[in-house]
């Protein structure tokens, strides 16, 4: 049984036993708060072909317990189970019904009405968690921000389609969900949001069944429709063919449309012009990486939603240090918090040094010359050796200029030591490399981002 796939509860059994165990130990272990929001809802399905199945109450849940605990379920579960088994975080589509008790004698009752029956759970819905109210602003995202509550405000005729992109993790999903739940709550009916890969097993388990009509009907019919990540849906030439005809449907309606990716319509490869063009109709927004003070009020954030006591010094710490996207950022928190719970210690600077060690280097780190020559080689697609060598021409001259620059800027290397190892005898022209990217920092926004992309990636 796939990780991913949905799950069916088993009933009351030996396994509801072992379930007892590790929640006794789950309670005895986590702060109050904590469990109770990640880890009560938790079941265990099956312990069948040879792994130990939990089970969550929604995808969401089950993809954070997964991402952010799972190192910390195989640590303590094998003692639990007398043996090492792998763990499978899956959904629990059908929960648990507790059976009726029997009926004691006595006069005959009036039948009691038979439940509502629940809604599907392959129905798409919004999460409850990312709204415009959770959403961290800062310079990196406002322009998203703005142009995401600006379509809330007039759906499908302010801007229609809505494209959203930039880097994993940044927040492009947070903004979909946040205009899901604003769209419901002023037009109401039903709003389909999607990944594309889910469009695809949709379409895809259309095609096999013969349903086609019910895919279009829910695809077509609907108050907006929201699909993160359309950039998987390149390749996939039927999917993106019915996804083209869904676009212009909605369209003509002024149905609102909103998508995401992490690159913008001109770069995406193996998609139909023709629909790459449509996603150029209506407003296209960058989601950039987040600044040291987006970062530090991301942080602050999280730690209030999830009940965490958070200092300001590990605050800046973490937000100093981990400067990728959000996701990673958040995951960093989580983990400390879960790790300070486990101990019974307050998050200091040195327990965050100690557990994101493979995210925030010892104090006094700097980036060696040549990691520096080898990270700037790779973004560049370039070789070390052509890096350093005596080429003059420009895709080679630029790239060794902002080598010698973050050698001088981030490892706080001497001119005649950069010089050396750039196989240059005169440090001069270290010093003018360095006086151009700064130039050209300013001036120059590919340059500009590519060093702080490489900054990113190469600072202490």
């Amino acid at each position: 049984m796939d990780s991913r796939a949905s799950a069916k509860w088993i009933g009351p059994s030996d396994e509801t036993a072992l379930w007892a165990r590790i929640d006794t130990y789950l309670r005895s272990r986590l702060r109050p708060d904590l469990y109770d929001r990640w880890f009560a809802p938790l079941r265990l399905v099956s312990l069948e072909g040879g792994r130990l199945q939990i089970a969550a109450p929604d995808p969401f849940h089950r993809d954070f317990v997964e991402d952010n605990y799972r190192a910390f379920f195989e640590e303590f579960a094998p003692g639990i189970l007398g043996r090492q088994l792998p763990i499978a975080f899956v959904v629990d589509s059908a929960p648990r019904v507790a059976s009726p008790p029997a009926p004691a004698a006595g006069p005959a009752l009036s039948p009691v009405p038979r439940a509502a029956e629940p809604a599907d759970p392959r129905e798409s819905r919004p999460n409850p968690r990312y709204t415009f109210d959770t959403f961290v602003v800062g310079e990196s995202n406002r322009f998203a921000f703005a142009a995401a509550q600006a379509v809330a405000a007039n759906p499908g005729h302010t801007w229609n389609p809505l494209f959203l992109h930039g880097d994993s993790g940044l927040g492009k999903t947070h903004l979909l969900h946040a205009l899901a739940h604003a769209i419901l709550d002023k037009q109401g009916g039903r709003v389909a949001i999607v990944s594309s890969e889910r469009y695809t097993n949709d379409f895809v388990a259309a095609l096999s069944k013969g349903t086609m009509d019910d895919f279009r009907r829910k695809y077509r019919e609907c108050t907006a429709l929201l699909v993160d990540d359309v950039q998987f849906l390149a390749g996939k030439d039927k999917t993106a063919e019915e996804f083209f005809h869904t676009f212009n449907e909605l369209h003509d309606h002024h149905v609102q449309i909103v998508l995401s990716s992490d690159r913008s319509p001109k770069e995406l490869k193996g998609l139909d012009a023709r629909l790459c063009s449509r996603f150029e109709w209506g407003m296209r927004v960058q989601v950039e990486a987040p600044e040291f003070e987006t970062r530090a009020a991301i942080l602050q954030k999280k730690a209030e939603v999830e009940s965490i006591d958070l200092p300001g010094d590990v605050t800046q710490l973490l937000a100093a240090h981990i400067r990728s996207n959000v996701r990673e950022l958040e995951g960093a928190l989580m983990r400390l918090a879960a790790f300070a719970s486990l101990k019974s210690e307050p998050i200091t600077v040195a327990l965050a040094r100690d557990v994101l060690s493979d995210v925030i280097p010892p104090e006094g780190y700097k980036p060696t010359i040549e990691r520096i020559q080898e990270a700037v080689a790779a973004h560049y697609g370039l070789t070390v050796a052509k890096l350093t060598s005596s080429s003059r021409e420009q895709k080679i001259a630029l790239p060794r200029q902002a080598a010698m620059y973050l050698c001088r800027e981030l490892g706080k290397e001497k001119f005649q030591a950069i010089a050396e190892r750039f196989n240059k005898k005169d440090h001069t022209t270290v010093i003018a490399a360095v006086e151009r990217i700064r130039t050209l920092m300013e001036t120059e926004e590919p340059v500009r981002s590519a060093v702080q992309v490489l900054t990113s990636k190469l600072a202490p």
